[in-house]
C-alpha cells in the first residue's frame, strides 16, 4: 500500500480591511519566481503555519506594525489523493489563534497532526528521544517534524533538517522508508518501559540492602555483616542471643541458690521451698478467679442490655394493641378514589359497606391481628422471664468467683508476709546481682526484637526480588519479538532507495552540467539507532563545501520524493524548496535552471501523477515543463 499524494492546489491570504491575494499551483513543478524581496519566502512560511505550527502568527511578529497586522487569516486547498480539503488559520480572531480549520470544522494543531497523519495513512506512534533507557516520555511522531524534510526553508541549508534532533531526525527517516512502525513497534515500548521498571527496582534493592547492612552492623557479629545481612546472619545471631540467655539465667539461678544456701538456715530452707510452690499456686488461682469474675460481668452486661430491648418491644406491642382497639370503630366516610361521601347501599348485613363484598365468616380479621399481637407479646414475654433467670443464674457464679478471688488474695497476704523475712535476707545478699543479671537479660530480649525487625525488613528486599523475576520473564519473550522484528527488517535495502534516488539526481546533474558534482556517490547508512550519509568515506557535512552541500541537499529532495510511489514508504509527494539567493555563490537567473530539471524529468512520469514541487527562483528564465507563479511587487522596508 502506498501513501497517497500530497498537492498544494491554491495558497490564499486575507487583508486585514478584507481584500484578498492568492497564489495557484498544479501537480508537477511549481516554480515561484520573483526578485528578492517580492515575498516568496513569506508565501512559503504562511504554507507552512497552516500545517499546524504552533506560532501566533505566520511571520513570527508580534510588535503590531508589520505583516501580522497587515494580514488576518490564510487557507489553503490541498488534495490527499483524489480528496480535496481546505484548511485555514485566524490569527486575529478571538478564541482562534491556536485553532487550525480543516473545511469548517475546527481543531487543535495537535489533532490537526494526528487528522493529516490519518488522510496521509501513516501510522500514529511514538519514539524515543535520545537513549532510550533515559526514562523520558515518548514524543508522538507527528507530520511537522516530518514536514522538516518536506519543506526546505531558505535559512536552512546546513543539515537534511537544521537544529532537529538527531533522535527526531532517525524516526522522521524511518517513517518515511515505512520502518518506523516495526522499529518503534508497542512491543519495543512496553519491553523499554518493563525494562526501566526492573531497574528501578534493582537500583532501589541495591540501595535497600546497603543501608538496611549499615542499620544492623550494631546487631550483628563483624564476622556475618562481612558477608551482608541474609537469613543465614539472622539464623546465627538468634543462635547467639540463645546461648547468651541460657547462661544469664543459668548464672541467675545458681546466684540464688547460693544466696539461700547461705542465707537461709537449714530447717527453715524446706518450707520457704513449700511457700514458693504454694505462692505458684495461689497465683495461678488469683489469675483463674480474676478472668472468670470478668467473663460472668461482661455476660450480665450482655444480658442486661438483652432485657432492656425485650422490655422496649413489649412496650411496642402494647401500644400497637391499644391503637387497634381504639381505631377499630373507625368507618370509611369518604371515597379514598373521588373522595364523595360514601352512602349506605341496600345489601346484606354481613356484606362490606364500601365494596360491597361479603365479609369472610370465620375466623374475624380484626380477631386474628388482636390474636397475633397476643402471640407476639406472650413470645417476648416467655423471653423476659428467661433473661431474667439467666441474670440470676450469672449474678450467683460472678459471686462465687468474687469468693474464690478474695480468699485467693487472702492466701497470697499471708504467704507473701511469711516470706517478707527470707526475702529482705535474700535481697541483701543478691540484690545487685539479679539487678545486673535482669537487665542484661532485658538488653538481650531487646536484641531480639530489633533482629526481628531486620528478618521482617529482609522480607521487604525478597518481595523486591520477586518483584524483578517477574518482570524479568515478561522481559525475555518482548526481547525475543523486538529482535526478531528488527531482524525481519531490511534496512541496507531501505537505506538503497534513498541512496539511489539521490544518486540519480547526481548522476542527472553531470549530464544537465558536466563536473557539476566532482565527488564519488553518495552512500546511506541506516539502522533502527543510527542514520549517516557519506560522501565517499566521509560523512557529507564534513567532505562537502557550500555549493556542493546545496547539490547535495537537493538530491536529498530529489531522493525523498523517489520514494512516494514505493509500496511500504510513507513519504507524501510532496516537496517544498525555497532556494537561497546565492545558490551558486552569485546572483542566481538562468543559471539555476539545471538544477529543476531533474525533479521536472520525474514528476512527468506516470507513476509520479499528483506529486508535487514548489520551489523559489529569481527567474528561471526558458526552464520548460513547469507551472510559474510570478511576483512582481518588491517590498522595502
Amino acid at each position: 500500500m502506498t501513501t497517497p499524494f500530497l498537492s498544494i492546489l491554491s495558497l490564499n491570504r486575507r487583508f486585514t480591511n478584507g481584500g484578498k491575494e492568492s497564489l495557484n499551483f498544479i501537480p508537477g513543478v511549481n516554480l515561484l519566481v520573483g526578485r528578492p524581496n517580492t515575498g516568496k519566502t513569506k508565501w512559503l512560511e504562511t504554507l507552512d503555519f497552516l500545517f499546524g505550527d504552533l506560532g501566533q502568527n505566520p511571520f513570527g511578529e508580534a510588535d503590531g506594525e508589520g505583516l501580522f497586522t497587515k494580514y488576518d487569516a490564510a487557507s489553503a486547498k490541498i488534495r490527499i489523493g483524489e480528496d480535496e480539503y481546505w484548511i485555514s488559520r485566524r490569527w486575529m480572531e478571538a478564541g482562534a489563534k491556536g485553532k487550525v480549520f480543516v473545511d469548517k470544522e475546527s481543531m487543535s494543531a495537535k489533532d490537526f497532526q494526528h487528522w493529516l497523519l490519518d488522510k496521509l495513512g501513516m501510522p500514529l506512534l511514538s519514539f524515543p528521544k535520545g537513549n532510550p533507557m533515559s526514562g523520558q516520555t515518548w514524543p508522538e511522531l507527528s507530520f511537522r517534524m516530518m514536514l522538516r524534510h518536506i519543506y526546505r526553508r531558505q535559512s536552512m541549508w546546513t543539515d537534511i533538517a537544521d537544529r532537529q534532533p538527531e533522535s527526531e531526525q532517525l524516526a522522521s527517516i524511518l517513517q518515511m522508508l515505512g520502518l518506523a512502525e516495526h522499529v518503534f513497534s508497542d512491543d519495543y515500548g512496553q519491553l523499554i518501559a518493563l525494562k526501566l521498571q526492573a531497574d528501578r527496582l534493582a537500583f532501589r534493592r541495591e540501595h535497600y540492602i546497603s543501608t538496611l547492612n549499615e542499620l544492623s552492623r550494631d546487631l550483628l557479629d563483624d564476622g556475618d555483616i562481612q558477608l551482608g545481612v541474609s537469613t543465614a546472619t539472622i539464623a546465627a545471631a538468634r543462635k547467639r542471643l540463645d546461648q547468651q540467655v541460657a547462661h544469664l539465667r543459668a548464672e541467675r539461678e545458681a546466684l540464688l541458690f547460693n544466696a539461700a544456701q547461705t542465707g537461709i538456715p537449714a530447717d527453715r530452707r524446706s518450707r520457704v521451698a513449700e511457700l514458693g510452690h504454694l505462692r505458684a499456686d495461689v497465683a495461678a488461682r488469683l489469675d483463674q478467679a480474676a478472668k472468670a469474675f470478668q467473663a460472668a460481668a461482661d455476660r450480665i452486661s450482655e444480658l442486661r442490655r438483652y432485657r432492656a430491648d425485650l422490655l422496649e418491644e413489649i412496650e411496642r406491642m402494647d401500644r400497637a394493641a391499644d391503637a387497634g382497639a381504639v381505631l377499630a370503630d373507625l368507618r370509611i366516610t369518604h371515597c379514598p378514589a373521588c373522595d364523595q361521601i360514601v352512602q349506605p347501599a341496600a345489601g346484606h348485613s354481613d356484606d362490606c359497606f364500601l365494596c360491597h363484598q361479603q365479609l369472610p365468616t370465620e375466623p374475624d380479621i380484626a380477631g386474628l391481628g388482636a390474636a397475633r399481637l397476643r402471640f407476639e407479646r406472650e413470645r417476648l414475654a416467655g423471653e423476659l422471664a428467661e433473661a431474667d433467670q439467666l441474670i440470676i443464674v450469672v449474678g450467683r457464679e460472678q459471686e462465687k468467683q468474687a469468693a474464690l478471688l478474695t480468699t485467693a488474695e487472702s492466701e497470697l497476704q499471708a504467704i507473701e508476709r511469711e516470706l517478707v523475712p527470707t526475702r529482705t535476707v535474700m535481697a541483701a545478699l543478691v540484690q545487685d546481682g539479679v539487678t545486673a543479671l535482669d537487665i542484661a537479660l532485658g538488653q538481650v530480649d531487646e536484641r531480639y526484637r530489633q533482629i526481628d525487625r531486620v528478618d521482617a525488613a529482609l522480607a521487604v528486599g525478597a518481595d523486591l526480588t520477586r518483584q524483578i523475576a517477574a518482570l524479568q520473564k515478561a522481559i525475555t519473550p518482548l526481547e525475543e519479538s523486538v529482535a526478531n522484528a528488527a531482524d525481519a527488517q531490511d534496512f541496507d535495502a531501505a537505506a538503497g532507495l534513498l541512496e539511489d534516488g539521490m544518486n540519480a539526481y547526481l548522476v542527472a546533474l553531470n549530464q544537465l552540467k558536466p563536473d557539476t558534482w566532482r565527488h564519488n556517490l553518495v552512500r546511506v547508512e541506516l539502522s533502527g539507532r543510527q542514520f549517516r550519509i557519506l560522501v565517499g568515506r566521509r560523512p557529507w557535512a564534513k567532505a562537502l563545501g557550500g555549493t556542493d552541500s546545496l547539490y547535495f541537499l537537493m538530491a536529498y529532495h530529489f531522493g525523498l520524493l523517489k520514494l512516494s510511489p514505493i509500496a511500504g514508504c510513507h513519504y507524501p509527494g510532496l516537496s517544498i524548496i525555497d532556494v537561497p539567493g546565492d545558490f551558486l555563490g552569485e546572483a542566481i537567473g538562468d543559471k539555476e535552471n539545471f538544477i529543476v530539471q531533474p525533479f521536472i524529468d520525474l514528476l512527468n512520469t506516470e507513476q509520479f501523477d499528483g506529486a508535487q514541487l514548489i520551489i523559489t527562483g529569481a527567474s528561471f528564465k526558458g526552464l520548460q515543463g513547469g507551472h510559474f507563479e510570478r511576483l512582481t511587487t518588491v517590498h522595502v522596508a
